[in-house]
C-alpha cells in the first residue's frame, strides 16, 4: 500500500508540473499577443505622426552626372539659395526683429536685401509667427517698412500664446498646415525659438531636435520650401545658442552682432552655409524708415577705424609726427601699439594720411589735404563695394563698391532711441 501510494504522490506531481508548464506556455504566449498588438500600435501611430514614405530613387554615381547640372539659384543673391532654410543667431538685443521686417519687405516688393543683394520676390505669401513682440508694437514697426505688398504678409503677433504651436501633436500640426496652405504661404518666417520652446515644456540644450523636425514636416505639409527660424546667441554671443541641431538643421546661418556690450554700438552681419559666404560687413540703419543696409567693414575694421580718428585728431594742425611719437603721444589712450600700427597703415592705404621721410631715416605721418576736417565720435562712413549680382550664376563673395544712401552709421536700431525698447 506504501509504495503504490508513493507512486500516486509522483504521478500527480508530474501531472501538476505538466499542468503548470502548460499554463505558462499559454500565458507567455498572450503576453507575446499581447505585446505584438502593442508594438503595432506604436508602429501604426509612428507612420501616421510621419506620413507617406517614399523610398528615394537609387542611381550610380556616372547616372547621376549624367543629368544636367543644376544652376544654383538664388532667393537673395549671395545670401539665400532658393529652396532652402535659415537660422538667424542675433546678439541681445542685436536688431534682430528690424532684420526681419527689412528681411520681410525685400520678399515681398523685391528691393534689394541691405540695400545691395538682389532678391527674387516671392509669388505667395510671407508668414510671420512672433512670439516676442506685442501686436501693437509689431504692427508698428512693420508700418515703418513701408512694405508696398502688405496684402501678402500675414502676421500673428503670439506672445503670450506659444503653447498654440505645438506641432508636435500631429493633430496640431495638420491644423496650422491647412491655415498656412490657406493664407497661400510660401515663405515661414518664426521669430523667435525659445519660446515656442519653452510653452512646450522642451528643452533648448537636448530637444530642440526633436521640435525642428517636427518644423521640416509642418513645411511639407503646408507645401512652403523656404523658411527662417530666429534664435537669440549663446557661447560669448558668436553661435546660436542650445542643442547643436540648432547649427546643423539649417542650410545657411546668419549671424547678427554688436560690438561690444555697448547697446548704441554698431551692429554687423554674415552669413555662411551651403552656396553662401558673406563675410562680417557692417550696417547702417536709417531710424525714420528702419531700414538697414551694408556698408562694408568687419568689427576688427570698425575697431581699426575708430583708431585712426585718433590719430588723425592728434595729427590734425599738427607737424609731422613719426610712428613712435604717435604712439608715445596715445599712451593714455585705450589703444594698444599694435592697433595704433594697424591705423596708420590703413590711413597710408587709403590716403588719409602721407608718409614722408624724416631725420635719421625715420618715417613721418601727416594728415592728407583730402582729409578737411576730423571728427571725434564717429568713425567716417565707410562703404564696400561689389559688381551687380547674379541671381542664375551663383554668388560672390567679393565685397562690392557701392554709393551708401541716405541711411546714417548705425549708433543703435535696438535701444538707442528713447521711444524704442528693441529691434
Amino acid at each position: 500500500m506504501t509504495l503504490t501510494a508513493d507512486v500516486m504522490a509522483s504521478v500527480d506531481a508530474a501531472k501538476r508540473n505538466e499542468a503548470r508548464a502548460a499554463a505558462r506556455i499559454i500565458a507567455i504566449g498572450e503576453e507575446m499577443e499581447r505585446e505584438r498588438v502593442k508594438r503595432e500600435a506604436r508602429r501604426q501611430l509612428d507612420a501616421e505622426d510621419r506620413g507617406p514614405v517614399s523610398l528615394p530613387e537609387i542611381l550610380t554615381l556616372r547616372e547621376r552626372l549624367e543629368r544636367p547640372r543644376a544652376v544654383t539659384n538664388y532667393r537673395i543673391s549671395n545670401w539665400q539659395p532658393c529652396g532652402t532654410r535659415v537660422m538667424l543667431a542675433a546678439g541681445f538685443k542685436a536688431g534682430k526683429t528690424t532684420m526681419i521686417g527689412n528681411l520681410i519687405r525685400s520678399l515681398i516688393d523685391g528691393d534689394a536685401w541691405l540695400d545691395r543683394d538682389a532678391v527674387v520676390p516671392i509669388a505667395g505669401t510671407v508668414v510671420l509667427l512672433d512670439f516676442e513682440m506685442s501686436a501693437t508694437q509689431l504692427d508698428e514697426w512693420l508700418r515703418v517698412q513701408g512694405i508696398r505688398g502688405d496684402d501678402r504678409v500675414v502676421v500673428m503677433p503670439l506672445r503670450g500664446h506659444a503653447a498654440a504651436f505645438a506641432i508636435l501633436d500631429r493633430e496640431n500640426r495638420e491644423q496650422w498646415a491647412a491655415r498656412l496652405r490657406q493664407h497661400g504661404a510660401t515663405y515661414l518666417v518664426l521669430d523667435c525659438l525659445r519660446p515656442v520652446l519653452d510653452a512646450l515644456g522642451l528643452d533648448e540644450h537636448r530637444d530642440a531636435g526633436r521640435f525642428l523636425v517636427a518644423f521640416d514636416a509642418l513645411l511639407r505639409e503646408a507645401g512652403i520650401s523656404e523658411a527662417l527660424i530666429v534664435q537669440h546667441m549663446g557661447h560669448l554671443g558668436e553661435r546660436a545658442r542650445g542643442d547643436s541641431r540648432l547649427r546643423d538643421w539649417p542650410d545657411v546661418e546668419w549671424r547678427l552682432v554688436r560690438q561690444d556690450d555697448d547697446p548704441a554700438s554698431p551692429r554687423f552681419l554674415s552669413a555662411y552655409g551651403r552656396d553662401v559666404n558673406v563675410t562680417e560687413s557692417q550696417l547702417t540703419y536709417d531710424r525714420q524708415t528702419r531700414r538697414l543696409a551694408l556698408a562694408g567693414g568687419s568689427r576688427k575694421d570698425a575697431r581699426t577705424e575708430l583708431v585712426l580718428e585718433a590719430v588723425l585728431g592728434l595729427l590734425a594742425g599738427a607737424a609731422p609726427m613719426s610712428g613712435r611719437k604717435v604712439k608715445a603721444a596715445l599712451a593714455e589712450s585705450d589703444h594698444s601699439r599694435d592697433a595704433i600700427e594697424a591705423a596708420l597703415r590703413l590711413g597710408q592705404r587709403d590716403g588719409r594720411l602721407i608718409v614722408e621721410s624724416g631725420p635719421n631715416r625715420s618715417t613721418l605721418y601727416r594728415v592728407s589735404g583730402s582729409v578737411r576736417s576730423v571728427s571725434g565720435g564717429h568713425p567716417t562712413e565707410r562703404v564696400s563695394g561689389c559688381p551687380p549680382p547674379s541671381i542664375e550664376g551663383g554668388h560672390r563673395d567679393t565685397p562690392r563698391r557701392l554709393p551708401l544712401h541716405t541711411s546714417q552709421a548705425v549708433s543703435d536700431p535696438d535701444t538707442g532711441d528713447a521711444d524704442v525698447s528693441r529691434v
